[in-house]
């Protein structure tokens, strides 16, 4: 990414107050040092052990948000397991069958010259200090001191208005000679191990929220387009790390490996392993340690990029007072995708999870009088399936002033009419325009349009016309089943307001016997 790039990123309407202030990042014999108007935000140390990390990492306070353990010890209230779980990294425990994540040694530092993966500085491409940070470097992912693949890491800085700081974390991920495999495991990802005092279980007033409304246990395995560990530092003040998920991103939004001991992870490279509770999973030992893991055998979630390709994922993490309501983290999200591409991607991952209320509340006040059309199609059914009937016609108009050839919009137009706004003739009309656009093939769009005419005729006692609409439809043969039985029962309900009670119980019989086979 040029620097002219990273400037019209981090231009971006945010919704704290950008602040005026100096940011230096220097480039040390072990580590890069970033300053924010003099004082210590982070340091990237990359020399230390077998993969690299932010520590410390400074919050609006002045407190260190994440945990100490194990670069330093005995700091009161800290736990101290995990000692791979240091303050912010990427990794992953299964890539070609190695293990970045995570050593079996009780001693960390011993890990160093006895783990056979590790990761080591390539080099510097840039390094921007200024109103802005940013540095871009290489690194080399070894597996027994073979290049297993090439990462190039971007770190950016944007201080803002009372000591919060926003911070990319991006990554390129790339195939040398050979082709690359993430494992399906749990443990992988950005991570996040938190101060004590902002974990869950350590009964001070931590909390996990994430974008979804899930909290604390019942964050772990669920996707999310953010989640936010917030709850007191060292001060007694509360402070939040919330992290981010692009939209452009692999399997978004991703699967969060959130624990309440204080560790968040955005893990795409699982799935199998975020069915259902993390209690059945908590026993287990994941390859390549232990082959007793169901998930792991599964291989659902493997991603393997081919020799020569490669893989972008950003991240961003806001580091705020308060908590997450507070803070306006969802606000934030909002202008960190505010871009046509990741409005998009967001309001289909809603449509297709079917996430009406909050599709509503995330774009309900967006201007798409200009489109895109999917924008106001999608926003459209969020307000016709959450009963808001005269909101989701104006959409819905408004998609077909821009595309009056596309027979989904009036379709869609036209259930509005008929279930929310309980108008039969507009309802009526907006049916028979998407049957004249489709076409009267066997396809999705001419049957739906077709079955709802003849509904609406049947009802207004119309059964005549009701049949010869059906009619045009022909042969039934070869049609998928699902049309078919509704093309049967819609026979059968015209035949019945006719008054031919033989006719209309033979096409119910055969709609219900085509409904029970195999």
């Amino acid at each position: 990414m040029k620097p002219s790039s990273l400037l019209a990123v981090l231009a971006l309407p945010l919704c704290a107050t950008r602040l005026s202030a100096d940011v230096s990042i220097a480039e040390l014999e072990d580590r890069f040092q970033v300053k924010i108007d003099g004082r210590i935000f982070t340091e990237w140390r990359h020399q230390e052990w077998i993969g690299p990390y932010l520590y410390p990492v400074i919050g609006p306070n002045g407190e260190n948000v994440t945990r100490h353990f194990p670069m330093k010890q005995g700091i009161p209230g800290e736990t101290q397991d995990h000692p791979h779980h240091r303050s912010i990294r990427f990794s992953h425990s299964d890539v070609n069958g190695y293990n970045f994540w995570w050593t079996r040694e009780k001693e960390p530092e011993s890990a160093k010259t006895r783990h056979p993966a590790e990761v080591r500085l390539e080099r510097v491409e840039r390094i921007t200090s200024g109103e802005t940070g940013e540095v871009v470097f290489h690194n080399q992912w070894l597996g027994d001191g073979i290049l297993v693949l090439r990462e190039k890491v971007r770190l950016a800085f944007v201080p803002l208005e009372n000591h919060q700081v926003l911070m990319d974390y991006d990554v390129e991920l790339h195939a040398g000679d050979t082709a690359v495999t993430f494992g399906d495991k749990r443990d992988g990802g950005l991570m996040v191990r938190v101060a004590g005092p902002l974990a869950v279980e350590s009964g001070q007033g931590g909390a996990i929220l994430n974008s979804r409304g899930d909290r604390n246990a019942d964050a772990w395995g669920k996707r999310a387009e953010w989640v936010d560990s917030f709850g007191p530092d060292a001060s007694g003040k509360t402070v939040g790390m919330a992290m981010f998920d692009h939209p452009a991103n692999l399997r978004f939004p991703t699967h969060w490996h959130a624990r309440t001991y204080g560790l968040i992870t955005a893990n795409r490279f699982g799935t199998d392993h975020f069915k259902g509770a993390y209690e059945d999973h908590k026993t287990v030992v994941c390859r390549p340690f232990g082959d007793s893991c169901p998930a792991c055998a599964s291989h659902s979630g493997d991603y393997t990029m081919a020799v020569g390709e490669s893989l972008r994922l950003r991240h961003r993490l806001y580091f705020h007072h308060g908590d997450p309501m507070a803070a306006k983290v969802a606000e934030q999200y909002r202008a960190y995708t505010n871009d046509e591409a990741s409005t998009l991607i967001r309001m289909r991952v809603l449509q297709n999870d079917r996430q009406w209320k909050e599709l509503v509340e995330q774009f309900g006040e967006a201007d798409f009088t200009d489109g895109p059309v999917a924008a106001l199609q999608w926003r459209g059914q969020a307000y016709s399936f959450t009963k808001d009937g005269a909101r989701a016609e104006a959409d819905f108009k408004a998609a077909v002033r821009i595309a009056p050839g596309n027979p989904d919009i009036r379709l869609a137009l036209a259930d509005n009419y008929a279930t929310v706004l309980n108008d039969e003739p507009q309802a009526l009309a907006a049916y028979r325009e998407a049957l004249a656009l489709s076409g009267t093939s066997k396809g999705w769009q001419p049957l739906s349009a077709t079955v709802a005419i003849a509904r609406i005729l049947t009802d207004q006692v119309k059964p005549d016309l009701a049949l010869e609409v059906l009619n045009q439809v022909g042969d039934m043969a070869g049609m998928a089943p699902v049309w078919r039985i509704k093309m049967l029962r819609a026979y059968g309900h015209a035949y019945a307001a006719q008054g031919k009670e033989e006719e209309a119980l033979a096409k119910f019989r055969e709609a219900l016997a085509l409904e029970s086979s195999p």
